[in-house]
C-alpha cells in the first residue's frame, strides 16, 4: 500500500483517527533482506525512507511485556508449525500487548493473532475503512485491487472478501 496510498504511515484518518505506523522489527528485516530490497526497491528513495521512521511508539513497561510475551507465542505458533519469523512474532506480541489492530493479509500470521485475541485488518477490510473513512476514493481501491491480481499477491479468499465487502465481484 505504501506505494499506492502515499503519505500513509502516521496520517489520522476518519473520526476516530485511526493511523498506521511500521514496527521496529519490520524495518530490521527490509534493513537484512536483499530479497525484500531488490523486490521493493523504490523503499530506498527518500520519500519512502522518511516516511518508514514513523515506527509505532511502544513504551518501557509495555517493551518488557511484550518481550515477556514473546516466547509464549513464538511456542504456540511453533507447536502449529506456522513457520512465522520473529518479526512476525513480534508485531503479534506489540498488537497483543498494546491492545491494537494488526493489518496483515497472512494466513499464519492471522490464526496466531486470533488465538491470543489480536484483532486483525486485512488489506481489503483496510482499504473499505479507509474509503468508509474518505482517506481514500473507491477508484483508488479497485486500482489497487487490479494491481495486486495482476502480480498474483492476494490471498485465497480475496475474491469472497471483496464481494461481502462491496457486493460485487473485484475488478
Amino acid at each position: 500500500l505504501a506505494k499506492s496510498i502515499h503519505p500513509l504511515l502516521g496520517k489520522p484518518f476518519g473520526k476516530d483517527k485511526y493511523a498506521l505506523y511500521l514496527h521496529k522489527e519490520i524495518q530490521y528485516e527490509l534493513d537484512r533482506s536483499p530479497r525484500l530490497q531488490t523486490s521493493f526497491f523504490w523503499l530506498e528513495q527518500e520519500e519512502y525512507k522518511s516516511e518508514r521512521k514513523k515506527i509505532i511508539s511502544v513504551k518501557k513497561k509495555d517493551a518488557e511485556e511484550i518481550e515477556l510475551s514473546y516466547d509464549y507465542i513464538w511456542e504456540h505458533q511453533k507447536e502449529k508449525d506456522y513457520g512465522l519469523s520473529r518479526e512476525d512474532i513480534y508485531c503479534i506480541t506489540t498488537a497483543y500487548v498494546l491492545k491494537i489492530t494488526l493489518a496483515t493479509d497472512d494466513n499464519n500470521i492471522i490464526l496466531t493473532a486470533e488465538a491470543f485475541g489480536v484483532k486483525i485488518l486485512r488489506t481489503l477490510e483496510l482499504l473499505k475503512l479507509m474509503e468508509d473513512c474518505d482517506f481514500i476514493l473507491h477508484e483508488k481501491v479497485d486500482e489497487i485491487v487490479s494491481y495486486l491480481k495482476y502480480t498474483n499477491d492476494y490471498p485465497l479468499s480475496f475474491n469472497r472478501l471483496y464481494r461481502s465487502l462491496y457486493g460485487k465481484a473485484p475488478p
